[in-house]
């Protein structure tokens, strides 16, 4: 079985990892780094798709929020019918909300997403933790109207929302991949095809086969041989969970991370029986693009395994 990074489960590494993306949006630049350090072994992550309802007015809340990628719509009704709701502003990257889970009041607004947008989300216990020892760093961002604090630009961005599922929990090959990403997934499969074809076979465990697959570390192992831009095994790690998320590449029992680990996973051109090998004429052209595949997959492997750290159960 897959492992679920739960918060009190994360490595030093991987702390590290949020860490430093977190320090890319000016709102956590502010924070002492104690504070930083306790949001990143704490906090999980969120992503909505457009028009999703976050929590609606009137909600007893348990989490509050930070706008990582994307923005939302803060709506207010003056009756119990949701319908005649106004929408009064937009939070966007580095905003927060969710501060009445401090005295268990009501929601004040409904909170409807606008774009595809990223959270951190951190739960009631931990919050009020942090609350009761930062409480002079994190009253800036609780303090009323809503958006109140600085938002950043777009470069601000955590992740790529392209790449995003609408609900973190979904199983990765309910998605279907970007082109690109498609593409990426057969530019390496062929690579590997050409380089080293003993890496795609049928494997042997506990009595039962699995047909055309790959092992985790040996596909690590062969990224981080191809390039100097794949910087650590992590890294690489990162470049095909980017891929794992989009179904381009899956676990032989549908797990959603990518590991490092002796586990077998399949490209997605060997989900089907009797798949042609390539062509001479298409290991050429894989091989020609191969650099520049592997230089798209080290840009984006690390939003994909900070994805993986910070995604809830």
């Amino acid at each position: 079985m897959e492992e679920i990074h739960l918060p009190s489960e994360r490595s030093g590494e991987d702390v590290d990892i949020i860490l430093t993306r977190l320090r890319g949006v000016k709102t956590f630049q502010r924070f002492p780094p104690p504070l930083l350090l306790q949001i990143c072994t704490c906090a999980f992550y969120e992503c909505l798709e457009k028009g999703i309802t976050l929590f609606r007015q009137g909600d007893i809340g348990t989490s509050w929020y930070a706008v990582l990628s994307g923005s939302l719509d803060v709506k207010v009704s003056e009756t119990a019918n949701h319908q005649d709701a106004v929408t009064i502003c937009t939070l966007g990257i580095g905003t927060a909300f969710g501060e009445s889970i401090l005295d268990n009041t009501p929601r004040h607004a409904t909170i409807v997403s606008r774009e595809t947008s990223e959270l951190l989300r951190i739960e009631q216990r931990e919050f009020k933790t942090l609350w009761e020892k930062y409480r002079q760093s994190l009253a800036g961002l609780l303090a009323p109207p809503y958006g109140a604090m600085e938002s950043g630009s777009n470069n601000d961005r955590l992740m790529d929302k392209d790449n995003m599922n609408s609900d973190s929990g979904n199983k990765a090959h309910n998605k279907v991949p970007s082109e690109k990403l498609q593409r990426a997934g057969k530019v390496l499969r062929n690579a590997i095809l050409s380089r080293a074809p003993h890496m795609i076979r049928d494997r042997k465990y506990h009595l039962k086969t699995y047909r055309q697959c790959c092992v985790g570390t040996e596909l690590v192992d062969w990224l981080v041989m191809q390039s100097a831009c794949v910087l650590t095994r992590s890294h690489a790690v990162g470049m095909w969970q980017a891929l794992l998320e989009e179904g381009v590449l899956n676990h032989v029992d549908q797990e959603l991370g990518f590991h490092d680990k002796y586990l077998f996973y399949r490209f997605l051109d060997d989900d089907e029986e009797d798949t042609p090998l390539p062509s001479e004429e298409e290991k050429r052209e894989s091989e020609e693009e191969l650099p520049e595949t592997i230089l798209f997959l080290a840009q984006i492997g690390p939003d994909a395994l900070l994805r993986m750290i910070l995604r809830k159960p």
